[in-house]
């Protein structure tokens, strides 16, 4: 692509950067002055000059350490932030789901009908609702409970017993307010792990007849959010922790202790300096202190929104800022050592005082020169000076070290065009260009490939133009500084969120993506279907009889089943745009945007034959004693009026439509024998209905 050169060339000749001519010495024409009445002056004056060396490294030093602070602090922070948000989501979609269940007027005519009558038939219809809510949504555990909080009835059956105390106190106050409430995490002996336990009240009109207890294992679910860390630090980790009265509770695991979740008490003591106390006693943001090891920590605290909760994301300052302190040292010994050196000077000038001062002051000269260079190369910034009339950049022995050309040698126009990346070399002519036309300030930020190694390096430029009425009107000058550390810093930081936001729509067991992830797709589908006109087809899977082979050969076979359905799943859907989900338990979901009943069929038999292809043994399946899966097939065509409304509330229900017309013709095939296809039709809604037990 020819590259056109604008407004870069009017500029008369002014050749020496600004660090190349302010600093020649001024020497008198009648030789130097003698010095036999002011020796005295020059030890005064190196003392003074290094106490004014002495301050200047203090308070350099102090504004560095201070900027590198701030950008640990800002960096753990955002961490925490990340963290907090998935936390908060958590919690959110858990109550979510409660208010569902609370709000579920079906359900709770059910639970009226079985309280009055106790018929099996009527229990039935409940437990494989309590059973659903386990296997598709994730919960450990689901029981309905009375009003007092006597256990009634669970997936399984009839149960007796009692609710833990919190969990009747939480259900008293659920069904006095009418609305779900959370028991918070919890350890009891019921359970041999801590779970975070919901309940959803349920009414018969204004009539309480009790609530549905839900139960998570916050190992399975909660924690590995806490887990995740931008980088391979030996020291970091995020607390999940909670005030109770005159303690602090950690609810979650510690990286360095072997004690389990919710069994470590601290006293909360305000003056103690421990993040976790300063953080119970309402402090937040970022806090400096000793943890539960003694250790010296930075910390940043927040509340986790909707709950008592607060997470602390922690690391040893020794590991936060060992890396900064070593270069810190570095620049200080180097800083110091030039101290010295000017030391010496001061004393040789005041032994030689006489016959060598003009030697003397040329030392000192190529000593401040030598501190002006050692400073550029610290902090990698360097000179250089632009002349338009020749098209010439006069640079700095740091410029020149930043752009790979040799010591002491310039840089024409052409050089530098050619060492702009391609991809920014077009703006940056354009910020030039604009720059010297406007006779303003130029700030830009963009890559070269150096001259000496062709290395990418990313460069900040700023400079400044002269008045344009005066003698420097055709010079510019600025600064040229080497951040491409710190470009790669932001990058990573950037591809750490990133990841994070993914992993929230990841199913962990079978890396496809979770119910979350699926219902966006489909709310995105389904208004990008009413814009075209096109169908949206739904595939409901399940596998067969997996409880069954989960009892037989055990849990872990059964996840390594669940694995290799998923893969065959994603490996034969084959389609770009196509959506593989596992939708809960045994059950996956195919959303196939575009795809008609025809299509939507074929698909879906291709998919069951991948899954018989693999031949995995079930002695308790189907005739062939492999595993098998049943497939619900449902696809809708938005119709005009839809598209023409516009209305939010028409394309959520038609999704709702979606996801129940496909589950209808997935029990309708497992009523015909399963190991089979089916498309929705009326008889489908028939099969639901009537459908028994066994293939709820």
């Amino acid at each position: 692509m020819p590259v056109t050169i604008r407004n870069l060339g009017r500029i008369s000749p002014s050749t020496r950067p600004p660090d190349a001519h302010y600093m020649q010495p001024s020497i008198s024409p009648n030789g130097p002055a003698a010095p036999s009445r002011a020796w005295w002056l020059l030890p005064l004056m190196a003392v003074l000059g290094c106490l004014a060396l002495g301050w200047g490294v203090r308070t350099a030093w102090q504004e560095r350490e201070q900027r590198y602070r701030h950008v640990i602090e800002g960096s753990l922070a955002a961490i925490n932030q990340l963290q907090v948000g998935s936390v908060a989501a958590w919690r959110q979609r858990r109550m979510g789901e409660a208010a569902s269940l609370a709000d579920d007027r079906l359900f709770a005519a059910a639970v009226s009908r079985w309280r009055r009558a106790p018929a099996p038939a009527n229990a039935a219809v409940l437990r494989e609702r309590l059973r659903g809510l386990v296997e598709h949504l994730g919960y450990t555990g689901a029981y309905l409970v009375d009003p007092q909080g006597q256990l009634l009835l669970g997936p399984d059956g009839s149960l007796q017993g009692q609710m833990p105390a919190p969990a009747r106190e939480s259900l008293r106050a659920s069904l006095a307010l009418a609305q779900p409430a959370g028991t918070g995490l919890q350890r009891d002996a019921s359970f041999a792990f801590p779970y975070f336990g919901l309940l959803a009240p349920l009414y018969d009109g204004s009539q309480p007849l009790g609530a549905v207890w839900l139960v998570v294992d916050a190992r399975t679910t909660l924690y590995p959010l806490l887990a995740t860390w931008p980088s391979s630090s030996h020291t970091a980790e995020s607390l999940l922790v909670e005030r109770q009265g005159d303690f602090v509770v950690f609810l979650s695991p510690l990286r360095h202790r072997s004690d389990e979740a919710l069994t470590l008490r601290m006293p909360w003591r305000p003056d103690s300096g421990e993040p976790v106390a300063l953080a119970a006693g309402g402090s937040r943001g970022t806090l400096y202190g000793r943890d539960y090891r003694g250790k010296q920590v930075l910390a940043t605290a927040s509340a986790v929104p909707g709950s008592n909760w607060l997470l602390v994301s922690k690391i040893d300052t020794d590991e936060a800022f060992i890396e900064a302190q070593r270069r810190e040292w570095l620049a200080l010994g180097l800083v110091a050592s030039l101290a010295l050196l000017l030391l010496g000077g001061a004393v040789v000038l005041w032994r030689w005082r006489a016959w060598r001062r003009e030697r003397t002051l040329k030392d000192r000269l190529e000593h401040n020169m030598r501190w002006l260079e050692t400073a550029q190369r610290a902090a990698s910034v360097g000179y250089f000076a632009y002349d338009a009339g020749k098209r010439v950049f006069t640079m700095s022995a740091m410029a020149n070290v930043i752009f790979g050309v040799p010591a002491d040698t310039g840089l024409t126009l052409r050089q530098w065009i050619d060492m702009v990346h391609a991809d920014d070399r077009e703006e940056m002519l354009q910020k030039h260009g604009d720059a010297m036309a406007q006779r303003g300030p130029l700030r830009a930020q963009y890559r070269i490939l150096r001259a000496s190694d062709r290395q990418m390096r990313w460069l900040e430029v700023r400079a400044e133009y002269g008045d344009a009425n005066g003698p420097e009107r055709s010079r510019m000058t600025g600064t040229v500084q080497d951040i491409t550390e710190r470009r790669q810093a932001e990058e990573q930081l950037e591809r750490y969120r990133a990841a994070l936001e993914a992993q929230i729509r990841i199913d962990p067991l079978t890396q496809l993506a979770n119910r979350l992830a699926l219902d966006e797709q489909v709310a995105f589908e389904w208004e990008r279907a009413l814009r075209g006109g096109t169908p949206l087809a739904l595939l409901m899977i399940d596998v067969d009889r997996f409880k069954a082979f989960n009892d037989h050969y055990g849990h872990v076979a059964g996840d390594r089943c669940l694995q290799s359905v998923a893969l065959a799943l994603s490996t034969a859907t084959g389609r770009a745009g196509d959506v593989v989900a596992r939708y809960g338990g045994e059950e996956f979901a195919v959303l196939l945007p575009g795809a008609g009943e025809d299509q939507a069929w074929a698909v879906a038999e291709r998919l069951r034959e991948a899954v018989r292809a693999l031949g995995i043994e079930h002695a308790r399946g189907c005739e062939d004693g492999i595993v098998t899966i049943s497939v619900g097939v449902a696809s809708l065509q938005p119709a005009g009026r839809e598209v023409t409304t516009g209305a939010p509330r028409v394309g959520v229900d038609m999704a709702h439509a979606l996801f129940r017309q496909a589950d209808a013709a997935l029990y309708r095939a497992k009523q015909c024998g399963r190991d089979q296809t089916m498309v929705y039709g009326p008889e489908c809604d028939i099969a639901l209905h009537d459908a028994p037990d066994s293939l709820l």
